[in-house]
């Protein structure tokens, strides 16, 4: 049954909060707690609380933070924020690529280019490199300053805010993408509804996220570098999010399974740094070349197996 999480996070001063009466994909209100766990990334303060509702198995923070919250506990240099068109490094993409390191997201094929939108697009890297290729551009950043570099820098089309407060057309867009963002949502119901309804009859949605059932989060737990609390609202593993789409009157064209090192070797930094307060970046471990290319070929061999950290969902609306 559901416990008073009164306790937990009473002390956090950068967010709000509100207990969740109702899990958001089944709608019952029986929960486990799964961890009592702390931000291993950014420094957030305070402790969070994961639970996982009792039915249905999906996993997220209760209390949860509210949309104007959590967009407060992101730091200034929070990785999608960052000037990417100002930074090449040849050298860089050289050794990734002899590495096999670069992952590219498996985004669905299309005869044309059309009109897309990325929600958590950050500063506007990947629709950078796909206005290139003739789209027409469209992103959603609730970062202002995120936002604000995108257009200024590489004249993107990226509205500051919330996908409900862009408030697009029906039918709007081609293909509707949220790579590695969705699990940042306090409001994933109302979300799905308003992709639904942007997406054109014959367009596509794709979704990004962390997989809960991975090897390795159950292996390393609460010290799985994915787990994100508590900028991570949601974790999801295939079986959620596709219910998720499904109550949304999506239906699933296809499951990837594409995940990186991080899994492994994030987690491992993770584990080594609990009892201090360095974070998942700071360490040996995480930064050593040859533990990442072997991390990230056994990374590879657990998404063959469908037990990767990373699942990507492509379908489009119901009916069609």
């Amino acid at each position: 049954m559901q416990n008073n999480t009164t306790t937990v996070m009473e002390g956090t001063k950068n967010t709000d909060l509100k207990q969740v009466d109702k899990c958001p994909l089944c709608g019952t209100s029986h929960y486990e707690e799964l961890y009592v766990t702390r931000d291993r990334h950014y420094g957030i303060e305070d402790s969070f609380r994961i639970v996982r509702c009792m039915e249905c198995s999906l996993v997220f923070l209760d209390p949860m933070p509210t949309e104007y919250g959590l967009a407060k506990l992101y730091p200034d240099d929070y990785y999608s924020y960052q000037d990417f068109f100002a930074r090449k490094n040849p050298l860089v993409n050289f050794i990734k690529k002899i590495l096999l390191l670069n992952i590219a997201t498996k985004d669905p094929k299309f005869s044309t280019p059309g009109k897309i939108i990325d929600i958590g697009c950050g500063s506007g890297k990947f629709l950078y490199s796909i206005r290139e290729k003739g789209w027409d551009t469209y992103g959603v950043e609730v970062s202002s300053a995120g936002a604000k570099l995108g257009k200024e820098a590489a004249g993107l089309k990226i509205f500051a805010g919330t996908l409900l407060e862009a408030n697009f057309s029906n039918d709007y867009f081609d293909y509707v993408r949220s790579n590695h963002s969705f699990e940042h949502l306090v409001n994933p119901n109302e979300v799905l509804s308003e992709m639904h309804r942007i997406l054109k009859p014959d367009g596509k949605l794709m979704i990004g996220v962390p997989n809960i059932d991975s090897f390795n989060a159950k292996l390393f737990k609460k010290y799985w570098w994915y787990l994100g609390a508590p900028v991570h609202t949601f974790n999801y593993s295939t079986k959620t999010l596709v219910a998720m789409l499904e109550k949304h009157n999506f239906v699933i064209e296809k499951i990837n399974y594409n995940s990186d090192y991080s899994g492994i070797l994030g987690s491992i930094q993770i584990f080594l740094n609990r009892n201090s307060n360095r974070l998942s970046t700071e360490g040996v471990f995480v930064k050593n070349p040859i533990l990442i290319f072997l991390s990230h070929r056994i990374s590879k061999i657990l998404d063959l197996f469908k037990m990767g950290d990373a699942i990507e969902v492509t379908c489009h609306k119901k009916g069609v």
